[in-house]
């Protein structure tokens, strides 16, 4: 990814963090999103980059979404 793409994701307000994953059975790719709050997570799925993820990667179906709540964290 370019600096570029990182660091509209380093804007994003209310991003913790992001890992970047590669299935290697697959190819596919996705990534691990740490949110502070729901509405901050809210917010990225309504915006313009959820928006364009099919077209931008040709996605044929929509792309896949998990959201789950983080039950215990090993550090703080």
């Amino acid at each position: 990814m370019s600096e570029g793409g990182f660091e509209k994701f380093r804007s994003l307000p209310g991003l913790i963090q992001k890992y970047y994953v590669r299935y290697e059975e697959t190819g596919e790719v996705g990534g691990v999103y740490l949110w502070e709050t729901g509405e901050a997570l809210q917010a990225y799925l309504d915006g313009p980059i959820v928006k364009r993820l099919p077209e931008r990667y040709e996605l044929r179906a929509d792309p896949k979404i998990e959201i789950v709540d983080i039950q215990y964290a090993l550090r703080s």
